[in-house]
């Protein structure tokens, strides 16, 4: 985990400065304490999924720039290379399967979500959309309150700047492949 902290470190020390913006600039453009972002740039604290989120929305970067260690364009990506980032108990975990490519314009990752819990998902920006595929497990999807229950094998597709709610049906481990789109 000292890992990825410090990966989202010097990401974000990078893209702030990269822009020009002050702390407080990036605290009301993430809607992120100044206080907490100081944390992260040290490599104090180690930030939630929803506190990613929030840092990508409102810098308007894709989740991956934040957490992948930047490299070549060509790279074989090793199961035990990859970046595991967690919410709060960690009943919901994220695994960063394809980095961010800005060619492409999209992110892969592998999610798994506890039975009997849910994770709720702020907006992304405007041109997002979402990709998911269950690969084992049975997903309940709220988004802005269409309600849709997606099997073992079949796949949901909707634009991400809303808010969606991924809830775990089922009484065993959801997971899930997440594909995120991000228009140009």
């Amino acid at each position: 985990m000292k890992e990825i902290t410090e990966y989202i470190s010097k990401n974000l020390q990078t893209i702030r400065k990269e822009r020009g913006l002050s702390l407080d600039k990036t605290a009301k453009l993430t809607e992120v304490s100044k206080a907490m972002l100081a944390q992260i740039e040290r490599g104090d604290s180690a930030p939630t999924v929803t506190t990613l989120w929030k840092i990508a929305n409102g810098l308007k970067v894709s989740f991956s720039s934040l957490i992948s260690q930047q490299t070549n364009p060509i790279r074989v990506i090793k199961k035990q290379d990859r970046y595991l980032v967690t919410e709060a108990e960690n009943h919901y975990r994220v695994h960063a399967a394809v980095p961010f490519s800005p060619e492409k314009q999209f992110e892969v990752f592998m999610v798994e979500l506890d039975p009997e819990n849910e994770h709720k998902s702020s907006p992304h920006n405007p041109g997002v959309e979402e990709h998911v595929f269950v690969q084992e497990g049975q997903l309940e999807m709220d988004i802005d309150g269409t309600v849709e229950k997606i099997e073992e094998g079949e796949a949901i597709i909707f634009d991400g700047n809303q808010i969606h709610i991924y809830r775990n049906i089922g009484d065993k481990i959801l997971h899930l492949l997440v594909l995120i789109y991000y228009a140009k």
